[in-house]
């Protein structure tokens, strides 16, 4: 039997669809923190519990397939006889046609009214919430351009629909206190997307770019832009990975800046993508940055698709989302990409490397997923492409050998002289295009009343201005000679 499309399931054939995209990991992690969760919730009495899931009869010589875990069996029966079974002997010598006439017996009495009660799947969404996330976007907005990118867990079950609502307002929050331009989304659902852009929420300032399929996978990446920082340039574009098992994509749009004093900047390239989840899948990851950032290299200096007559080329372009990869693995890609990774740096590393923006999946300081394991990750990183800024000496630099560049420059910091901060003058004219200025993390309060987080994995929030004057700094001695770059370290 053909498998029906996404479009044509009902809930619970979505939540078998979930089950068969999701990679089994991922799945028994959600199903641990949610059952962990039930079990510190108040427990009703004996008298007042349900019974837990459908009451099936089976016939006899039944056969029952299970599907996926924790989904309902399907009973087949093996004999027609099985499905007439308890109609009367005078029905089932009669002819068919008498299956289908009305009774002549007086209609049973209507059953008493009901009383009114929202559906299971209506929440009722905090007035003061929705408003405080309104302030916040009626403030002014920053002067650098910001860009987040952040995976908001649509698939956490823990909580039920309110759960999945108190998150995802918890996200618009934080998108109204850091004002960003932009923010790169994985792991969006239908109902948690419908809430974030609708008017009470973001959407009277931002707009929405998702990708081009229909129907739409039960989870996806999206990219919000702030209409009053931002301007598109050309027509998004989506490009799925072949060899996904977990329906994997990039999405990229290119915008240019509105507002003084970034107006008239060279148009960025902003692409989003979740990549492959789990070690196990390390080589399909692999192969989904290699193509990733062959897009990044493809479009700069190229006018985007779509753009008007007149249009600027790409300046920039840079790659932000839940790539779930490990250190070992981009040293891989670096390695196959060879001379075309050359210029492509790592936004953490370009930014110094801060200790406190490390790690993004923390199952010690974020308990979300109820894991009983320490584990610490980066796997939400951005990387970025601007001819003549990332591909300055440090710009790629992995961790390791900036943290030791940072010793080696803190030694020779205690020369004669104490160190202190001077414009960088003396250094020749930079190359005007974008770089990053900062990155930190997000998304690390708990909710209040609910006692989550809105998500499993911090948001990387980053700062960028156009070219390097403004703000560049160096460490030097006295005499003034160049000890620590702060750029570059």
């Amino acid at each position: 039997a053909a498998v029906p499309s996404p479009n044509q399931l009902n809930v619970r054939g979505l939540a078998i669809e979930l089950w068969v995209v999701m990679d089994p990991q991922l799945a028994a992690v959600r199903r641990a923190a949610r059952e962990r969760f039930l079990a510190a919730a108040p427990r009703k009495q004996p008298s007042e519990q349900k019974p837990q899931g459908p009451q099936v009869a089976l016939p006899e010589a039944a056969v029952v397939l299970p599907l996926l875990p924790e989904a309902a069996a399907v009973v087949l029966p093996t004999s027609m006889a099985s499905l007439l079974r308890g109609l009367p002997a005078d029905m089932l010598d009669g002819p068919i046609s008498a299956l289908l006439e009305d009774g002549d017996d007086e209609p049973a009495p209507a059953p008493p009214a009901k009383k009114h009660r929202a559906e299971p799947t209506t929440v009722h969404v905090p007035p003061e919430r929705t408003a405080a996330i309104r302030e916040l976007l009626a403030a002014p907005t920053p002067e650098e351009l910001r860009i987040l990118t952040w995976n908001i867990d649509g698939l956490d079950e823990v909580g039920g629909p309110e759960g999945l609502m108190l998150r995802t307002l918890e996200v618009a929050l934080e998108v109204g206190r850091h004002r960003p331009a932009a923010v790169l989304l994985q792991e969006v659902v239908p109902s948690s997307l419908e809430l974030l852009t609708s008017k009470e929420v973001l959407g009277c300032t931002y707009d929405v770019v998702l990708p081009e399929e229909d129907p739409r996978r039960p989870y996806y990446v999206a990219i919000l832009l702030d209409r009053r920082q931002l301007r598109r340039v050309g027509r998004p574009s989506t490009a799925n990975f072949p060899g996904t098992h977990m329906g994997r994509q990039l999405l990229a749009v290119a915008v240019e800046p509105v507002l003084p004093p970034l107006a008239g900047a060279p148009p960025l390239l902003l692409a989003t993508a979740h990549l492959e989840s789990t070690r196990d899948q390390a080589p399909e990851r692999r192969r989904q940055l290699v193509q990733s950032l062959r897009h990044l290299r493809r479009v700069v200096g190229r006018t985007p698709v779509g753009a008007t007559q007149g249009c600027a080329a790409v300046g920039s372009a840079l790659l932000g989302g839940d790539l779930n990869l490990r250190d070992e693995e981009v040293k891989a890609v670096w390695r196959e990409l060879g001379d075309e990774a050359c210029g492509i740096a790592d936004v953490w590393s370009f930014c110094g490397s801060p200790e406190d923006a490390r790690w993004t999946w923390d199952t010690i300081d974020n308990d979300n997923t109820g894991s009983t394991f320490a584990c610490r990750m980066r796997f939400d990183r951005m990387f970025f492409l601007t001819p003549g800024i990332s591909d300055e000496p440090a710009a790629g630099a992995s961790a390791s050998s900036t943290s030791r560049r940072g010793k080696a420059g803190a030694k020779a910091s205690k020369a004669p002289g104490e160190p202190h901060l001077v414009p960088r003058r003396e250094q020749p004219e930079m190359a005007q295009g974008w770089r990053p200025t900062s990155l930190l993390l997000v998304g690390r309060r708990r909710i209040p009343g609910f006692g989550r987080f809105p998500s499993d994995h911090w948001g990387v929030l980053t700062a960028w201005q156009v070219g390097g004057a403004a703000g560049s700094a160096a460490v030097a001695d006295k005499a003034g000679k160049v000890v620590i770059d702060l750029e570059s370290s």
